[in-house]
């Protein structure tokens, strides 16, 4: 249901680009002054995505859609009857609030799918976004509607959409905020190293999917001599693979771990738009490289969304993904505003396509050098837990087990460590060296608990009392200890250095394809509830 509204809200949001020739024609406007009118919605639903979201943790999805599809169905009313430049340009801009809808329908999908499949079912909510662009390209070339006409039909689909949503929607529990927690939350978002990294990533696929959308017509014309409506078909196609290939984005980040993924596809994305700037030959060439394009595109971009949806707390997805969405929005505009600007100028795409491969390569070797913490770190916090007594507890963790989701693991290890004194047992097949999980995870675990000290060891199987003995002066200290462990099953360490330090409680996290991190319990008295809390 949230994934069709999204279809449906993002087709109204790029609604002025379709329309703008008659626009143009019927107000007389110039080239500055149609692109104006169409940045204006783009503009608007930036800005609205942030209190949309915070609105959909605090009142639901069911009440935030449904205004949302109100509000849109209005504004394309509006447009149908409006007469005259000022009122276009505000109808415009109103018809901007269907960009809302990206927020409200994310927390829906968050909360209404278990913890396991949460990244999955967002990447098939975002690959809704390239279906809805595949629509409408599609739609301007084969169909031949009376604007009037075709502003009133999606209308009363948005009107239709709304009561549907009423009926239909149910928002998962959740704590419901205060405004002043739900704002404080926002601005905290907004001064961690994750957003920052989720939204660059998120500005980079879509953006590039967004200017595939815009301008892959028009660079079929211009380059290959290929008429107007095979050119749109053919984007359409290409929106069409892209959408397929966001759903594959996250399966593949359920085996994978998703910056390796992500840092892939903008390695591919950069030799493929460096051969197309060259404009070698169409069907031999060009095909298959805008094809791969189509595929890098749409596999970052579910990637990103598949992260956001791993490892955003349900009661906060909404806002994330407002925060989130709306500076990656923003950085997505570059790519349209570049390839613009440098068609106006020399009148070839060429230098555009160099220079956005360029910032694509940036873009991979930058998640190539921070590969050692990026994946751990790239997690938002798990609620936090008041602990009514301390306790010690031991994690064991395997490394073939968790290796796709460190992020995930370290917010966990975050959360337990609020409440406990807590020791990690890890069992990696190559404990000190470069390949192993080791120093991710540490390093993942520095970023969530900056006041926090953690420190490494390497340990042997079973651990020495000497080393034993260390690590319960970690303990005692105040210190998070990491023990690292060669083999496959760190239990029989984990129970033994359970015993050495008296610990209340060992648990095992496993990851269980539907219910995502799973908290085996090892000792008689394990206490559960910290790791519920941070699911």
């Amino acid at each position: 249901m949230a994934a069709a509204g999204y279809v449906l809200h993002y087709w109204t949001w790029m609604l002025i680009g379709p329309i703008g020739p008659q626009l143009a024609h019927r107000y007389g406007l110039d080239a500055a002054t149609w692109a104006l009118l169409g940045i204006a919605p783009l503009l608007v639903g930036v800005l609205v995505r942030i209190p949309a979201g915070v609105l959909a943790d605090r009142l639901g999805a069911r009440i935030v859609l449904p205004a949302v599809s109100l509000a849109a169905a209005l504004a394309v009313l509006a447009l149908a009857a409006v007469d005259g430049l000022p009122a276009l340009v505000a109808v415009a801009c109103v018809i901007g609030v269907a960009g809302a809808a990206l927020p409200a329908g994310a927390a829906a999908v968050v909360r209404a799918v278990p913890p396991g499949r949460r990244g999955t079912a967002l990447s098939v909510f975002a690959a809704g976004m390239c279906l809805a662009a595949a629509a409408g390209v599609a739609a301007r070339a084969v169909l031949r509607v009376e604007r009037e006409s075709g502003l009133l039909v999606l209308a009363g689909v948005l009107l239709a959409y709304a009561l549907l949503a009423v009926a239909v929607l149910r928002d998962g529990p959740g704590p419901k905020r205060r405004p002043a927690e739900a704002w404080s939350a926002v601005t905290a978002l907004l001064r961690r190293p994750v957003t920052r990294h989720l939204a660059v990533w998120y500005g980079v696929s879509c953006g590039g999917i967004v200017a595939v959308d815009l301008y892959l017509p028009a660079y079929l014309h211009r380059t290959y001599g290929i008429d107007w409506t095979p050119a749109m078909l053919a984007a359409a196609a290409g929106m069409g693979v892209a959408a397929a290939a966001g759903t594959f984005g996250g399966w593949l980040c359920q085996h994978r771990a998703p910056t390796t993924v992500i840092g892939t596809c903008f390695t591919t994305l950069a030799a493929l738009l460096l051969v197309l700037a060259f404009d070698p030959p169409l069907v031999w060439v060009a095909t298959p490289a805008l094809a791969g394009v189509a595929v890098a595109l749409g596999t970052a971009f579910g990637s990103v969304l598949a992260l956001i949806g791993r490892t955003a707390p349900p009661a906060q997805a909404g806002t994330i993904t407002g925060v989130i969405g709306a500076i990656g929005s923003a950085v997505g505009l570059f790519p349209t505003l570049l390839l613009t600007a440098v068609r106006d100028g020399d009148g070839s795409y060429a230098m555009g396509l160099i220079l956005l491969a360029s910032a694509a390569i940036v873009g991979a070797r930058s998640l190539r050098a921070r590969r050692g913490w990026i994946g751990a770190a790239v997690a938002f916090p798990a609620p936090a837990v008041v602990a009514s007594q301390s306790a010690t507890t031991v994690v064991s963790l395997a490394a073939p087990q968790i290796r796709a989701y460190l992020g995930d693991i370290t917010a966990v290890l975050a959360a337990l460590a609020t409440r406990h004194e807590l020791a990690v047992v890890c069992a990696d097949p190559a404990p000190s060296g470069r390949a192993g999980i080791g120093l991710p995870l540490v390093a993942g675990l520095r970023q969530h608990l900056p006041k926090h000290t953690i420190l490494s060891i390497v340990a042997e199987t079973p651990p020495h009392p000497h080393e034993t003995a260390a690590i319960a002066a970690m303990i005692d200290a105040g210190t998070i200890p990491v023990i690292l462990v060669s083999g496959a099953d760190p239990t029989p360490t984990a129970m033994l250095l359970a015993a050495a330090v008296d610990a209340d409680q060992v648990l095992h996290l496993t990851h269980d394809r539907v219910e995502g991190l799973i908290p085996v319990q090892r000792l008689p008295e394990a206490d559960y509830t910290a790791i519920d809390a941070a699911r």
